[in-house]
């Protein structure tokens, strides 16, 4: 405690501290003694404004019962059985997409009986009483960070749980770049892969032509496929709350959104024209070679016996004689 008291006086400025037990009642002496005792109090009144890192609880050992999901699993841990939720890892909802890849790596890394050594950050437990912790088996890897290498699960932080995060995001940024588990373009059910396959959606409604009604509702129903395909990419459909997840999920979407949102403008503004030029009676026209009234464009001042070539402005409705 002297020694404590001592150091933390010196740091704040006071250079002279007279030993605790010392008899001399000189008023120099008394002084000095009262000068301790106000740094002292002061000591203790910065106390509280002082952080102090917190360090994470050291390793123990544990056996695994069964595997529950992809990020959970019930072990035995010292005298109880817990159920043990993994530390700053998110897998997909059970029976969204690659919501089995995850549980079967976790079944292949832990089976059951299984030795496990479980490490915990700052809270134990979360608000349905499960037990919070990094797990791995006896000389494997922590599942939290091989789940994230494989694009099986994603990095979630929840406070004050953050101390192995970074680990975690950094191997789920490698299966980023790798194109692996839920970040392939080649599993159907995946985000990019929805995306991509909107994209092609939009990419056929933006060729189709609007010469009528009909044609006009078509394009829009493709585009409406697109949305839905698009809206099917979101983070919150695979049950996923990671915010690493979230902002890759939304980095996909944005731009495909805007695209639909453009082709459906122009869409209209190709039915707007031909509206305007058939007097808004074009409802039932086929888009064939009608005139005007009809329903179908036709260039002002060319005969409507021309039968040569047509050269068509983007969107395949407006055209002129090549």
């Amino acid at each position: 405690m002297k020694f404590a008291v001592a150091v933390t006086i010196h740091s704040i400025g006071v250079s002279t501290v007279p030993h605790l037990g010392s008899s001399r009642a000189s008023s120099h002496g008394r002084s000095a003694r009262a000068m301790t005792c106000a740094a002292a109090v002061l000591v203790v009144l910065l106390l509280p404004l002082v952080s102090v890192p917190a360090v994470a609880a050291p390793a123990e050992e544990g056996a695994v019962v069964r595997v529950v999901d992809g990020d959970t699993i019930v072990a035995s841990v010292g005298v109880t059985q817990e159920r043990v939720r993994f530390l700053n890892i998110d897998t997909p909802e059970v029976g969204t997409c690659m919501a089995a890849q995850a549980t079967a790596h976790t079944r292949r890394a832990l089976p059951s009986g299984q030795v496990i050594a479980l490490r915990y950050d700052r809270e134990l437990r979360d608000p349905y009483d499960r037990l919070l912790a990094l797990v791995k088996p006896d000389g494997g890897e922590w599942l939290s960070v091989s789940l994230a290498e494989r694009g099986l699960g994603f990095p979630l932080s929840i406070a004050p749980n953050g101390t192995y995060y970074g680990r975690v995001a950094s191997a789920a940024a490698k299966a980023k770049r790798a194109g692996v588990g839920m970040f392939s373009p080649r599993r159907s059910c995946t985000p990019v892969s929805r995306v991509r396959r909107a994209d092609a959606m939009v990419s056929q409604a933006q060729s189709m032509p609007v010469r009528s009604r009909a044609q006009y509702d078509s394009a829009n129903r493709k585009l409406n496929q697109a949305v839905a395909l698009i809206t099917a990419a979101s983070a919150a459909r695979y049950g996923i709350k990671s915010g690493f997840f979230t902002t890759y999920t939304k980095t996909l979407r944005a731009p495909a959104l805007r695209r639909v949102k453009s082709v459906r403008a122009s869409k209209t503004r190709q039915w707007n024209i031909i509206r305007n030029q058939s007097g808004g009676n074009s409802g039932d026209n086929s888009g064939g070679s009608s005139t005007n009234s009809g329903g179908s464009w036709w260039p002002p001042g060319v005969p409507h016996s021309y039968t040569g070539p047509r050269c068509y402005r983007p969107g395949g409705v407006i055209w002129y004689p090549c």
